[in-house]
């Protein structure tokens, strides 16, 4: 014992040396993306294992030996090393993992980390649409979202695109998502007085080459916090901006050209093959009238042909003239940089688009400056400014007499283009080759859309931003037709000029509120209100009998009238929104908005709008830290209520009186605007034109969503699952009323409509090395749309081809169900019902098919491979039908003198032959008869986007000064597969709410081929 005790004092002084040279540190750890405490730090002494955590201020207190080393550490955040000096105070900043900042998605009013996102949020980042020839940035969501369906109203360039998130919720109000470009909510309806057939983009007038990204909000959980306008999905879009470094310049330019990815040549006939089938039509007619060819009729005359020598006929080519091979061209230029202090980006733009029909032309110049100043630690100020001015060339696109493609169709070819003494050949209508040469129509559009914002930090982790936005269009059309045309030549020459401005004003205020409790309870906390205005106001004049057709400003026309309008509207919010984790493991998102709309009645002008959603993070579980192979496993739920008011007139819960003098059109029918004049001679008069509705109200949608995100292997393989269910009551609806009222309907709360799907997004990096890579990105999803309740039946459309009703979904037809030809004598065979004979008036149904895919979605392939880059995305759609509009006008038997489709060579002509088109004789041609087969199959998969590059080295680019540099070729549609017959499987006459799925001499998307450079400096 007393060999042991001289040891037992050593140890004991050595301890006492060792704990007298240790010295006492503290400080705090922050992180610098927010500046926020962190709590539940680890601070440990470098090479040992003793140390501390920090408490729910983000302090910690600890002994270390001197000259050593502290290392602070927290998952999500890089590590750091600190060496301990003299110093008895520090102050620690964790700068987040690389990973985890990639993760931070765009919310409503903030970011998040998707890891602790709750809600149902697609992406599609600047990378994925980079140098894709696109006038809008809606089309470029075409089949990169799951859950999105994007569909071009036509090939025209900068006209409408039409967005569904999840489906349509509305008849009467609008179905388009809420759009928001950092953070200002932006106007995107059509504002033009003239459509045209189709309405134009006014998202045509961004550039999308200024977006960093878009994120898709889908299920009510992410969409809630904008309450009564996101029924319909809310798509954020976030533009670039400047960064701390030095100036960085960049130039991107690419030129193309395009032309018709099918050639419409190949749908019709050509003259001799026109009077032959005219002749076969009227011997079939003849015989099934009077017997037999020989037979003579009543009054004694024999059959004679229509055309005597059809192999003699002139062979007349309508598309070529009025076709062209239009001209592509995109210029970007940006420069960016900053201090920490402040930073900036400032951008320009031009893009200039030929359409594939003359005289189409889309032409567009932007420029952008966003800028971000921190006036100190607790004051950030910034601004972002857009200014865009447009060119529009535009003639009549689809279902009208003066549309070209469809007048091209219309013309037989066994007939000139122009008359003898070189006027226009025009026995039908207009001629299609005047309408392009003649028609003037010019569309001008110059667009603000700007806001400043300023942020107060108030205390640690407490913010206040203000915002003040504007979005003003202004808006001039000019259209003149001369005397060449239909439409002038009895009247000396019309004349139409119309302006509009629309400004659009919003002020918000957010307070916002980020803490974190014991290290493991994180808050973020949200209020705020909006204020938002709109004020639109228009005039047209219009005048005719010009001297000449070198006269075309209405000041010298003989005939001159006018008209103006001004209607405004407003809306008041106020919101909130709870997010919480513990230890990002139990995930909560609580959202509340009540809104008060001008729009609606004095009972029911505001609207309280709810959400809720819970996550578990499966994978941050302690019994998941074993299983290698599953890198992210994340469980969620929603539910919530989301409002509508969009499409509905502004005063559309008042009564409402309309008067004008003179008899000028205007007031006095059943819906505001419509009937004759409520004026005696020349004096003024007024009248009543709608109905008072007080008890008017939101329109509401409420949605569950059920879903799960997978991640594999170390995140190589990423999967994310989505099930929805949307309910839709209170419909804003025409209904009918008693005629004794006066008005025949009056817009109520009437309707339900529900949307049930799911969706199922891929992504996938199946190699990954040094010098190859290769991505994969796949998505597919699924939409039934229901009409549950319904007032009564609603008939569409000319000739009533599509029909609303109860048990059926939206966009659905309404036909003479043709169940086949008979072999045997050629004559349909029609679905007659229970009596077995077919009546023309009575026997029409609904078929069960729709313009509703039953899938749809994209798969994108990326590769890269030593400075090489390949991308080929591909689009689908699979069981969406068409009814095509040209096969009822030109597959007509002989019925009419206009051109035959290319189908009618596939008609029956002998016993025995098997096919869906019947024999030529009126009796299978009737202009009343609605046959099921011109609703066609219009499934397809598109080659959409192709593109090969190469990054120039850059121990070569250094050389002459330039950072980096790639070239590229590119093509947009370039193959197609579908079994549709018409021109283009997507395209619609109508970008209504209610109408999708109908083509009649629609311009079609065209096929783009083009090469490019993309320059750093």
């Amino acid at each position: 014992m007393r060999a042991k005790l001289p040891w037992l004092l050593l140890l004991l002084l050595t301890a006492g040396a060792v704990k007298a040279q240790s010295v006492s540190i503290s400080g705090v750890v922050v992180a610098k993306e927010d500046n926020l405490p962190m709590p539940g730090v680890t601070i440990r002494v470098a090479g040992t294992s003793s140390g501390t955590q920090t408490d729910a201020d983000g302090k910690f207190k600890v002994d270390v030996p001197p000259a050593s080393k502290i290392v602070a550490s927290f998952i999500g955040y890089t590590t750091q090393e600190i060496p301990v000096t003299s110093q008895s105070n520090y102050k620690i900043v964790l700068v987040a993992e690389a990973k985890a900042l990639q993760e931070l998605v765009v919310v409503g009013y903030g970011e998040q980390n998707r890891r602790t996102v709750t809600g149902a949020i697609s992406t599609v980042s600047a990378e994925q649409i980079k140098n894709i020839p696109s006038p809008s940035p809606d089309q470029l969501l075409q089949g990169r979202s799951p859950g999105v369906q994007v569909s071009a109203g036509s090939g025209e360039p900068g006209s409408s695109i039409m967005v569904r998130v999840r489906g349509a919720t509305s008849i009467n109000a609008s179905s388009e998502p809420l759009y928001v470009i950092d953070g200002v909510p932006i106007v995107s309806q059509n504002l033009a007085r003239t459509t045209f057939g189709q309405p134009s983009n006014p998202l045509a007038d961004l550039n999308p080459s200024d977006i960093e990204s878009m994120e898709i909000l889908k299920d009510a959980s992410a969409t809630a916090i904008y309450g009564a306008r996101a029924a319909n999905g809310v798509i954020l879009i976030t533009t670039k901006r400047g960064k701390s470094g030095k100036p960085t310049v960049s130039i991107s330019s690419y030129v193309g050209t395009s032309k018709a990815w099918k050639d419409p040549n190949d749908l019709r006939v050509d003259g001799p093959t026109f009077e032959r089938l005219q002749n076969e039509a009227s011997a079939n007619n003849w015989i099934d009238t009077y017997g037999s060819i020989t037979a003579v009729n009543p009054s004694g005359a024999a059959y004679k042909p229509a055309y005597a020598n059809p192999d003699a006929a002139i062979n007349t080519n309508w598309i070529d003239p009025i076709m062209q091979r239009g001209a592509l061209y995109n210029i970007d230029a940006s420069v960016s940089g900053g201090t920490e202090k402040i930073k900036y980006l400032v951008s320009g733009n031009t893009f200039k688009q030929e359409g594939i029909m003359k005289p189409t032309l889309f032409d567009r110049k932007t420029f952008r400056t966003n800028l971000d100043f921190s006036a100190s630690d607790a004051i950030k100020l910034g601004t972002s400014i857009f200014y865009s001015t447009s060119k529009r060339n535009r003639i009549q696109n689809g279902n009208n007499i003066n549309s070209a493609l469809a007048n091209a169709y219309f013309y037989p070819s066994n007939i000139p283009v122009y008359n003898a003494d070189g006027t226009y050949n025009r026995p039908v209508w207009e001629s299609p080759v005047a309408i392009v040469n003649e028609t003037e129509y010019l569309m001008n559009t110059d667009r603000i859309i700007g806001n400043v914002y300023g942020d107060w930090k108030l205390a640690n982790g407490l913010v206040f931003r203000t915002n003040w936005s504007i979005d003003n269009n202004y808006i001039t059309e000019n259209q003149y037709s001369n005397t060449n045309l239909t439409a002038g030549a009895g009247v000396g020459g019309t004349a139409t000029n119309s302006v509009v401005r629309d400004f659009n004003w919003i002020n918000e205020n957010v307070l916002t509120y980020q803490t974190r409790l014991a290290g493991k309870h994180n808050f973020n906390i949200l209020v705020g209100n909006t204020l938002q205005k709109n004020t639109s106001n228009s005039t047209s004049a219009t005048g005719s009998g010009f001297p000449s057709n070198s006269f075309k400003t209405i000041a010298a026309a003989a005939v001159k009238n006018s008209t103006a309008d001004e209607t405004a509207w407003g809306i008041a919010s106020f919101f909130g929104r709870v997010n919480y984790d513990f230890s990002k493991k139990y995930l909560f998102t609580g959202n509340i908005r009540y809104d008060g709309s001008s729009r609606f009645g004095a009972n029911h002008r505001w609207g309280m709008f709810p959400s809720a959603s819970v996550g578990w993070a499966v994978s941050e579980e302690n019994f998941m830290k074993d299983v290698k192979v599953i890198s992210e496993l994340k469980l969620r739920a929603s539910y919530g209520v989301t409002g509508n008011q969009g499409g509905i007139g502004n005063f559309a819960s008042l009564g409402l009186w309309g008067g004008q003098r003179g008899g000028l059109r205007g007031g006095g029918g059943i819906t505001p605007g419509a009937g004759g004049a409520a004026a005696y001679a020349d004096y003024p008069g007024f009248n009543p034109i709608q109905l008072a509705n007080p008890d008017l109200k939101w329109e509401t949608t409420a949605q569950l969503d059920l879903g799960i995100d997978i991640g594999l292997f170390q995140d190589k393989l990423n999967v994310t699952f989505d099930y929805y269910n949307k309910q839709t009551k209170d419909m804003l609806l025409e209904v009918p009323t008693p005629r004794s009222t006066g008005y025949s309907t009056l817009l109520q709360n009437y309707g339900e409509m529900e949307n049930k799907g799911f969706e199922l997004g891929i992504n996938a990096s199946p190699v990954r090395t040094e010098s190859f890579t290769w991505d994969i990105a796949f998505n597919i999803s699924r939409n039934k749309n229901l009409v549950k309740k319904l007032a009564a039946p609603i008939t569409m459309f000319s000739r009533e081809y599509v029909r609303i009703e109860e048990g059926y979904p939206l966009f659905s037809f309404y036909v003479h169900e043709q169940l086949g030809v008979n072999e045997q004598t050629g004559d349909i065979i029609w679905n007659t019902g229970s009596d077995e004979v077919f009546n023309v008036n009575t026997d029409r149904f609904m078929i069960g098919k729709s313009a509703w895919p039953d899938f749809q979605g994209g798969l994108t392939n990326t590769f890269n491979y030593k400075g090489f880059d390949l991308m080929a995305f591909l689009q689908y759609s699979y069981g969406n039908h068409v009814f095509n509009y040209n096969r009822y006008f030109f597959e007509h038997g002989g019925e009419r003198t206009t051109g035959y489709s290319a189908q009618q060579l596939d008609r029956w002509q002998q016993p025995g032959d098997k096919t869906d088109i019947p024999r030529l004789a009126r009796r299978n041609y009737d202009t009343n008869f609605r046959p099921s087969r011109h609703i066609e199959d219009a499934s397809y998969l598109r080659l959409k986007n192709i593109s090969l590059g190469y990054a120039i080295p850059k121990s070569l680019t250094s050389k002459i000064g330039i950072g980096s540099a790639r070239l590229y070729v590119s093509g947009q549609n370039v193959l197609t597969f579908t079994k549709y017959t018409g021109l283009d499987p997507e395209v619609s006459v109508s970008p209504s709410e209610t109408i999708q799925g109908i083509d009649q001499g629609v311009m079609p998307q065209p096929r783009i081929w083009m090469g490019g450079i993309n320059l750093t400096f």
